[in-house]
């Protein structure tokens, strides 16, 4: 299989364009992510080493850890999530001619579908961390590069936007109820955070900039 983070730019491009079914927008939305949080480590590397700013040093080296752990797992969640929708899809090509047969293929499908809620819901939480760290280096980094820590912000959102729709899809689907709940929970969590970040962040650099 494809790791498309090895692959060129164009590669997973076209094959974004095409009428086969990864990768798709859980992907996209880890990508988005990955981007979101590659522009948010340039800021920190831009303020890093000023004269003017050395006294924000310290915590821009521990913002620039953060987003740079984040770029990290936002493109391992990109492969992962198409690895779990592959498998999902080829759950549902089991056979279920017997009771027997139907039965397993339902609890097969019932647990892949909570490792696929999983890995989008994963890409929501992690752009709510990312958009935080974003509001901190909007308002401590350098002022010549603010426009690119607030697109890293627009791009960490609609990361965990685009991932909540993957969610809820298979949410859906899931049977537990518990889990259900446990999981949206965790998700509409994420979005308040990533919702009130980004107005924050677009706030803050339209006052500095």
């Amino acid at each position: 299989m494809n790791m498309y983070i090895e692959e060129t730019l164009q590669r997973y491009l076209d094959d974004l364009a095409s009428a086969q079914p990864t990768p798709g927008g859980g992907s996209t939305a880890a990508l988005s992510g990955a981007m979101g949080a590659a522009l948010a480590s340039m800021v920190c590397r831009f303020t890093m080493g000023k004269e003017a700013y050395a006294n924000v040093q310290q915590e821009m080296e521990e913002l620039l850890r953060k987003t740079e752990y984040l770029r990290n797992r936002f493109q391992q969640l990109m492969q992962e999530d198409i690895k779990a929708y592959r498998r999902l899809s080829a759950i549902y090509k089991l056979p279920r001619e017997t009771s027997e047969e139907r039965k397993y293929r339902t609890d097969v499908i019932q647990k892949q579908l909570v490792e696929a809620a999983l890995v989008p819901l994963e890409v929501a939480e992690c752009a709510a961390e990312l958009i935080l760290c974003c509001q901190r280096i909007a308002e401590i980094g350098i002022t010549t590069v603010l426009s690119d820590v607030a697109t890293g912000a627009i791009l960490a959102s609609s990361a965990g936007e685009g991932a909540a729709l993957m969610v809820r899809i298979n949410l859906r689907t899931m049977k537990n109820d518990k889990l259900v709940v446990e999981l949206g929970d965790r998700l509409n969590t994420a979005l308040a955070i990533i919702a009130q970040g980004i107005q924050r962040v677009t706030n803050i650099v339209g006052g500095r900039a």
